[in-house]
């Protein structure tokens, strides 16, 4: 089978990358800048996922009915710019919630259709080393995204103001999204062969990007009414089970990321350039953990792998705000909160890669892409719902509730987790 694209298009997602890291944790910052509370960054927060979720059904089954993907690439790349640059203009706080409304359907475009190009432009025993390739390019973007942006806010607000540098970092993020969308214009050539994501089994584990909105670079599977057809469409009851405790997990999670950059600038004083160096400790430490990861789940089982990571930020969660508590120096704290969420990165690194393989445990092999679709949209679900319980809870009943909240949600998924003993590899 002859496929003479390369690999040349993947990066691509390296400006891509830099533009998401570089604007992620600016988000709910900016909020905060146009006098919002921190319901509305709740609020905004789930606005990305609420319109992401459908729109990825939305994309996905458009590019497998029209069998082209190179414009659903660009429609993701180019809408994401559009997005980012609506952020920068926007006023008020319906602006930016329309704009993040926006880069949740628009950039959704891209998200289905990156996978499924890797394999439809590599030779099959290639997939693999592809796929790491495309997740280390996406994983470095991200790292370096977020350092322009620590740099910028550190350098920008003294020439223009602290408002206005923001607007001009989410203008960055719009210019590497164009940067994105020409490469791929200019590197990618439509695949004139193509394959069917229903009858790909194979499960990606490779490095994902942990983010407060469901809004992932690649998405193999999804869920698709084409599976849900006819008889036997009842997905096993252990595996509805798994599922539930996804829901409850990244509810919790999200929920804490829908305060923790505000809680930062509120309760410890952080500057920007600060709140973007914590993130930077947390993907640096994915980054490093991916490489060992595959290896401690093969060792001990990927259920159990699960839980210690998600019981790990169920400890990491509140040790954010119990350091307030300490008689230490800011520089002491800074550090402190340094490490303690490289360490919440480490905990991602393992719930990712255990989760993807126990989802793919649980279900038949024939059954294994409607699985993980399901599983994909678990995360979103949460991430829905996370957001909007971190941000009213941060918002009407102080932090530690807010902390108390998710982690109730990760200790509630954990334990459902334990109990379905018949997730055991």
């Amino acid at each position: 089978m002859s496929r003479a694209n390369g690999s040349r298009w993947f990066y691509s997602y390296l400006p891509q990358g830099m533009a998401g890291g570089a604007t992620s944790p600016l988000i709910p910052l900016f909020v905060v800048a146009l006098q919002g509370s921190l319901a509305d960054v709740g609020i905004i927060a789930a606005a990305t996922s609420i319109a992401s979720v459908p729109a990825f059904v939305l994309w996905g089954l458009l590019s497998d009915r029209m069998k082209r993907r190179k414009v659903f690439l660009l429609l993701g790349f180019l809408g994401a710019a559009v997005s980012f640059l609506a952020m920068a203009l926007s006023f008020n706080l319906p602006e930016f919630y329309l704009a993040n409304l926006l880069i949740g359907f628009l950039g959704a475009a891209s998200a289905p259709v990156g996978a499924v190009l890797v394999m439809e432009t590599s030779e099959r025993d290639r997939w693999p080393d592809r796929l790491a390739l495309l997740s280390q390019l996406t994983g470095v973007g991200w790292i370096v995204g977020l350092s322009v942006g620590a740099v910028w806010l550190t350098i920008g607000p003294g020439f223009v103001g602290e408002v206005s540098a923001m607007r001009g970092l989410f203008v960055i993020g719009a210019a590497l999204g164009l940067a994105s969308g020409i490469l791929v214009g200019a590197w990618l050539k439509e695949p004139t062969e193509h394959v069917d994501r229903r009858s790909i089994h194979l499960v990606d584990l490779h490095m994902r990007v942990e983010r407060a909105k469901f809004l992932p670079m690649r998405l193999l599977h999804f869920i698709d009414p084409r599976n849900h057809r006819g008889k036997g469409a009842k997905l096993s009851r252990p595996l509805r089970l798994y599922l539930l405790s996804v829901f409850l997990l990244f509810s919790g999670f999200t929920a804490f990321y829908g305060f923790f950059p505000i809680l930062l600038n509120q309760v410890y004083g952080f500057s920007n350039p600060e709140v973007f160096a914590v993130y930077i400790a947390s993907q640096t430490a994915s980054v490093v953990a991916y490489l060992r990861v595959g290896d401690w789940v093969r060792e001990r089982g990927s259920r159990r792998t699960q839980v210690y990571a998600s019981l790990g930020r169920t400890v990491l969660f509140p040790s954010f705000l119990l350091l307030g508590l300490l008689p230490l120096s800011g520089s002491t704290i800074l550090v402190a909160i340094l490490l303690l969420h490289a360490g919440v990165g480490v905990c991602w690194a393992v719930i990712n890669v255990s989760g993807s393989t126990l989802v793919s445990h649980l279900a038949p092999e024939e059954r294994r892409a409607e699985a993980l679709g399901a599983y994909n949209a678990m995360q979103g679900f949460g991430s829905i719902l996370g957001p909007l319980l971190g941000g009213f809870t941060a918002e009407f009943y102080g932090y530690g509730s807010a902390v108390a909240a998710s982690v109730g949600f990760v200790l509630a998924g954990a334990l459902l987790l334990v109990a379905n003993r018949a997730a055991e590899d």
